[in-house]
C-alpha cells in the first residue's frame, strides 16, 4: 500500500504549470533533448527544477514526473493531430481561451473515427503551445511522417499492381487464342513443342519484369518527393514552435495581444516564414501590423 501511495499523485494546476515551465527551459538549453525524446538524466534535471520552484511538493523524477509526461504527451498528440494532421481541417486553437475550436459538424465527423479526441471538446488545454516546443519534433519525425508514408505507398502500390495484373491478363488471353488456333502436325518434334512453349512464357516474364521495374521507379520518385516534403514540414514546425517564445519577449504588447498574434502567425505558414525572414528589429513592427488588420 505504501508503494502504491508513493507512485500515485494528483497534480494541481500550479504544479503542472511549473513542470511545463521546467520542460521548456530544459529544451531551450539543448542539453537533454534528443531527436526523438529526451537524453539520460532529464528526470533528475526536472526533479531538481521542481525542488526549486515547488520546494514542499516532494515530486520525484520517477515515478511522478515520468508518468505525468506520458499523459501530457498523449494528450498533446491528440490535440496536435487535430490541428496539424495531414488529413484534418476545420480545427483551430484559441490562444486566448486555450482550447480547440471547430464547428459542430467538424467535431461530429472527426469523433466518429477518433473517439479519444472527445475529451478536448469544450475543454481548455493551456499548455498546448508550450508542449509544441517540448514534443513538436518528436511528432514530426514519428507517427505523422510514418502515417503519410504508409498512405502514399498503399495508393501507389495498388495502382501499380492493378496495371501489372491487366497486362498479364492480356498476355494470357493472347496465349490461349494462339494455342486454340494452332493445329500441330504429327511429325512436329519435341524440340519444336519446346520452342512453342517458350514463346508463350517469355512475354509473360517480360511484362512482369517491366511492371516490377516501373513499380520500383515510381516508389523511388515518391520517396524522394516525400522526403523533401517531410524536410519542409519539419523546418516549418521548428519555426512555428519558436514563435511563442519570440513574441513573448516583446515588451510593447499586452499579454492578450501576444496570445492573439501568436495564434494568427502560427496558423499561417506564409506568416511564419515571413516573421523569421524579417530582421529581428522589424519583427515587432510585423506583429503590430498583424494586430492592426
Amino acid at each position: 500500500m505504501a508503494s502504491q501511495n508513493r507512485n500515485y499523485r494528483v497534480w494541481t494546476n500550479h504544479e503542472e504549470a511549473k513542470l511545463v515551465e521546467a520542460l521548456v527551459a530544459m529544451v531551450n538549453t539543448g542539453s537533454f533533448k534528443a531527436d526523438n525524446g529526451f537524453k539520460s538524466g532529464y528526470l533528475t534535471y526536472l526533479e531538481n527544477a521542481l525542488k526549486d520552484s515547488l520546494p514542499t511538493s516532494n515530486i520525484l523524477g520517477r515515478p511522478h514526473i515520468e508518468s505525468k509526461l506520458k499523459i501530457m504527451k498523449k494528450d498533446w498528440m491528440i490535440v496536435h493531430d487535430m490541428l496539424s494532421g495531414s488529413y484534418t481541417s476545420g480545427f483551430g486553437y484559441d490562444s486566448v481561451q486555450h482550447c480547440v475550436v471547430a464547428d459542430d459538424q467538424v467535431w461530429e465527423s472527426y469523433l466518429q473515427v477518433h473517439k479519444g479526441a472527445g475529451k478536448w471538446r469544450n475543454k481548455t488545454f493551456p499548455f498546448y503551445e508550450d508542449l509544441c516546443i517540448v514534443f513538436g519534433k518528436d511528432r514530426a519525425q514519428g507517427n505523422r511522417a510514418r502515417d503519410f508514408v504508409e498512405v502514399e505507398e498503399e495508393v501507389n502500390i495498388e495502382d501499380q499492381e492493378q496495371h501489372m495484373h491487366e497486362e498479364l491478363d492480356d498476355v494470357m488471353a493472347t496465349s490461349h487464342i494462339q494455342g486454340g488456333n494452332a493445329n500441330m502436325p504429327s511429325e512436329e518434334t519435341s524440340s519444336g513443342r519446346g520452342r512453342k512453349r517458350k514463346r508463350r512464357v517469355d512475354p509473360m516474364a517480360d511484362v512482369f519484369n517491366s511492371a516490377v521495374t516501373k513499380l520500383g521507379e515510381s516508389l523511388e520518385k515518391m520517396a524522394n518527393k516525400l522526403n523533401k516534403g517531410i524536410d519542409r514540414e519539419e523546418e516549418l514546425d521548428k519555426k512555428r514552435s519558436l514563435i511563442t517564445s519570440e513574441v513573448s519577449k516583446m515588451q510593447s504588447f499586452t499579454q492578450s495581444q501576444k496570445f492573439t498574434v501568436i495564434s494568427k502567425i502560427r496558423e499561417d505558414p506564409e506568416r511564419v516564414n515571413m516573421f523569421w525572414d524579417l530582421p529581428e528589429a522589424d519583427r515587432e513592427a510585423f506583429v503590430k501590423w498583424i494586430l492592426d488588420e
